[in-house]
């Protein structure tokens, strides 16, 4: 079976013998070597294939129409997520419209022969589903809890992690503050295209909270001019959207070295398990494996139940990115109105903003939120009063103008999680997606209002500014001796900097 296939690639790559897999599951050296030649036609054969169907199927044939193939099975994903009735004839039809969409052969049919070799491929029993939309089933949560406790049974708290997207309007306002009359008649104003995807992942113990992984439209907007780091790891999608392709970015160059830092750190068997909800936009389960570190997907009718992250995480990650925005258009600035600062605001200016919204985000509430998935860790029986940060968060509304009546409902509805970050695949972007041709062959690098480039400082200007700084945090009350270290670290490095960057002058530069 492919299956034992796989499972035999797999720990040859581990170091076992041949001789001993041979004999453990009774096939020759001769054809455990075949195997090891055809090893990547056999790794991509299960990359597109259910598991189900793995475990029956012993030969690897993948299908000529390879491309097409996968396209169409994303498509059949998203409709049966949407809990769209799907039918034989229905799939045909798609099968050919994605064909000519990418060129393909023009004798192709899509045959009965074809659908019944797909559905067999994919591990489809039943084209016809219910035409209710899929909902939150607390029965089938309460079911998936027993999985879930024999998944988990060899992973520590430090070892299980989550992952979710959540989009960010990152310019809206509470809707009553756009009442006024100034702010409504203000020309070429468009706050419902401002927006960023963000991901954000940790594990069980929220003690490997990873950086945020932050979505644009732009490849490099002019504002990261002169920048050489930024707080989060940021990728660009034509629709600010995650999809497979930047995903499994992340998850390559993000995720799995970040595990296993923190794995080798803390005396950790170098293993892990990533809990994701199975969104188009998510790559196969096959694809997201690295060693010992996997992703799973949770069933698709109980993540609004069990996901951690949909749990007030995200939430409390909007609430503070609202509250850190707010605070910056009402600073004291006669010169400016609240609109020009709005306008004035850059991706940047948000980057930073939402990483300290992420960085602000407690433990216990990270802890806290796998209370329905995990109810026996012990951390999570704690319960904290969620009420501060939204009574901060009103006070700040309330002096926003027209807000002045605000009440807690208008606050809730501004900072609810309606945004998953992904959005429904067109065909064309299923084609782009399958085809490898998304994130920067679609970049799109137009500017954004207020997107101004950042400009080189002077070394001797920013020795002057940090040593004002340094005096103002040694007479600051809340002040630290790690506060004031850090800030004579930073003046030392500007002056050196200011003084290395000195030459001597030639007798040249004299001469005109």
């Amino acid at each position: 079976m492919t299956g034992e296939k796989l499972e035999v690639l797999k720990r040859l790559h581990k170091g076992e013998s041949a001789t001993q897999l041979s004999k453990e599951f009774g096939v020759g050296k001769a054809t455990i070597s075949d195997w090891k030649k055809n090893r990547g036609k056999i790794e991509q054969f299960c990359t597109t294939t259910s598991e189900k169907t793995i475990e029956k199927r012993s030969k690897t044939t993948v299908s000529s129409y390879e491309k097409l193939d996968e396209a169409l099975f994303l498509w059949f994903t998203q409709e049966r997520q949407k809990g769209i009735p799907i039918t034989g004839p229905l799939i045909q039809e798609k099968a050919l419209q994605l064909n000519k969409l990418m060129d393909g052969d023009v004798s192709f049919t899509a045959s009965c022969g074809f659908l019944d070799r797909w559905k067999k491929r994919h591990g489809i029993r039943q084209l016809t589903i219910t035409g209710e939309k899929l909902s939150a089933d607390n029965k089938a949560a309460v079911e998936y809890l027993e999985e879930f406790k024999c998944i988990i049974s060899s992973y520590s708290p430090q070892q299980v992690y989550n992952a979710d997207e959540i989009g960010l309007n990152f310019k809206a306002l509470p809707t009553k503050s756009l009442a006024s009359q100034e702010e409504r008649s203000a020309p070429g104003f468009k706050m419902d295209k401002q927006r960023l995807t963000v991901l954000a992942c940790s594990n069980a113990s929220a003690t490997n909270k990873l950086p945020l992984m932050v979505i644009g439209k732009s490849a490099k907007p002019r504002c990261f001019k002169n920048m050489n780091i930024l707080p989060v790891f940021y990728r660009n999608q034509k629709k600010a959207w995650m999809d497979r392709a930047l995903f499994k970015e992340w998850f390559d160059k993000q995720f799995v070295p970040k595990v296993k830092a923190f794995n080798k750190e803390n005396g950790l068997p170098s293993r892990a398990l990533l809990l994701i909800d199975n969104a188009p936009s998510h790559p196969e389960e096959m694809q997201l494996v690295c060693d010992d570190i996997k992703a799973i997907f949770l069933p698709p009718n109980v993540t609004s139940i069990l996901q951690p992250m949909d749990q007030g995480v995200l939430q409390a990650l909007k609430q503070n990115y609202r509250k850190m925005l707010l605070r910056s258009l009402l600073e004291d600035n006669e010169e400016l109105t609240i609109l020009d600062k709005l306008m004035k605001m850059n991706s940047k200016d948000v980057i930073y903003w939402v990483a300290e919204a992420w960085e602000n985000t407690c433990k216990e509430s990270l802890q806290k939120s796998w209370k329905n998935l995990w109810p026996e860790l012990e951390f999570v029986q704690t319960v904290f009063p969620p009420t501060k940060e939204n009574c901060e968060l009103l006070q700040l509304v309330k002096r926003m103008p027209g807000c002045e009546h605000a009440e807690e409902e208008c606050m809730e509805e501004w900072t609810a999680v309606d945004d998953c970050g992904h959005e429904e695949y067109t065909d064309e972007d299923i084609v782009a997606a399958v085809q490898g041709t998304s994130a920067d062959l679609d970049a799109d690098d137009s500017e954004e209002e207020g997107d101004v480039p950042t400009d080189v400082v002077p070394h001797t200007a920013a020795a002057s500014a940090l040593d004002l700084a340094l005096r103002y945090v040694e007479q600051h009350a809340d002040a630290t001796p790690t506060d004031v270290m850090f800030m004579r670290r930073w003046r030392n490095i500007a002056s050196s900097s200011r003084f290395s960057s000195l030459h001597q002058k030639e007798i040249t530069d004299f001469i005109s």
